[in-house]
């Protein structure tokens, strides 16, 4: 048995399970230590880890994670799905782990290292067989080109920095001295969205030489230029919670809980999202001439686009990826539409 296609991650190994459940007891050990200490009383002490078990549990239910695992970068998941297991399938977990403790306190140890005998190749535990869980360790987090989009670091790219590109009108002089239509913007290269000066008057078209041949300007890749200055219009963001955001076309965004900028010019989206399944650097949102594009930024939970008959299709973290026109985007537990407010163009 595999994961499936869903999932961006892969099932957890033994050890760095038996390491984030090591992590997890030792913090309700200390408290209970703590607490017993301060106040003279072993009683209270061991009332006060209790409350610590407990609200590691709803931590769990809710958003797949303990201290141990957010550390470690594991995520407990339900076994259909990439999303968190809930209180009931949390509680089975925990009371089959905490039965395991009984023997010698050493038997909850075990109860996690039973993954390594799960022929299916998921590493289940005995818990998570019996809840329909299974433990996921997330994907490494891109690297801050690849979140953008761009390829992979480089010796010539590291040498030399990407420049600045203004983009000039086109004039037939320019194309009979260069054959082409000027410069083009390289992708990834910082884009100037308003003038820094006005544009100069085009020049005369120069004569044209009798009997030789006149090149043709060349067609540009219409599907990764950027937004013309002249296009007006915005993008409305309607998530399942009610909420809603608007979003300039000249601008894209980054969703998340609480979101930092990939580019200096991206717009930040804070998502409200009670169950904290949508990451901190979730998802980034551009629009060009080619329509709306998506980025994953190495999320915990992963990114999906959902068709109309409810099929899914998993967004590769890091990889720009075109979203269709009534397709759906899933960010952990929430979901959300794009609608192009239309505008005048001049």
């Amino acid at each position: 048995m595999t994961l499936p296609p869903q999932f961006t991650g892969e099932p957890a190994r033994t050890g760095t399970r038996l390491a984030a459940f090591s992590i997890d007891a030792a913090i309700v050990l200390v408290v209970a230590v703590v607490t017993a200490l301060l106040t003279g009383s072993p009683a209270f002490g061991m009332l006060l880890a209790g409350e610590a078990v407990l609200a590691l549990w709803i931590l769990q239910s809710r958003a797949g994670v303990s201290p141990g695992k957010a550390l470690l970068r594991l995520r407990v998941s339900r076994i259909d799905a990439p999303f968190s297991p809930g209180a009931g399938r949390s509680f089975v977990r925990g009371s089959l782990v905490a039965i395991g403790g009984l023997v010698f306190a050493a038997g909850a140890w075990v109860v996690e290292a039973s993954g390594a005998w799960d022929r299916s190749g998921a590493r289940r535990s005995w818990a998570d067989r019996a809840a329909q869980t299974v433990v996921v360790a997330a994907p490494a987090r891109p690297s801050a080109r690849e979140r953008a989009g761009g390829p992979g670091p480089g010796p010539a790219r590291l040498a030399v920095p990407e420049p600045t590109v203004v983009a000039r009108p086109w004039t037939p002089a320019a194309v009979a001295s260069t054959g082409s239509r000027g410069p083009v913007a390289p992708r990834g290269a910082a884009r100037i969205h308003e003038p820094l000066a006005p544009p100069a008057p085009p020049a005369p078209p120069a004569a044209p030489v009798w009997g030789a041949q006149q090149p043709a300007p060349e067609t540009t890749d219409a599907a990764s230029a950027p937004v013309p200055d002249d296009a007006t219009g915005a993008l409305l963001l309607i998530f399942d919670t009610g909420q809603r955001e608007h979003l300039s076309l000249r601008h894209a965004a980054v969703l998340g809980r609480n979101p930092a900028p990939v580019e200096d010019t991206d717009v930040l989206i804070g998502v409200e999202d009670p169950d904290a399944s949508v990451s901190k650097d979730h998802l980034r949102v551009e629009y060009d001439r080619g329509g709306l594009w998506v980025t994953d930024l190495g999320s915990t939970n992963g990114t999906e686009l959902v068709d109309d008959d409810g099929s899914t299709r998993a967004v590769e973290p890091g990889r720009r990826t075109g979203v269709d026109d009534d397709v759906r985007v899933r960010i952990g537990n929430r979901t959300f539409t794009v609608s192009r407010l239309m505008g005048a163009t001049s």
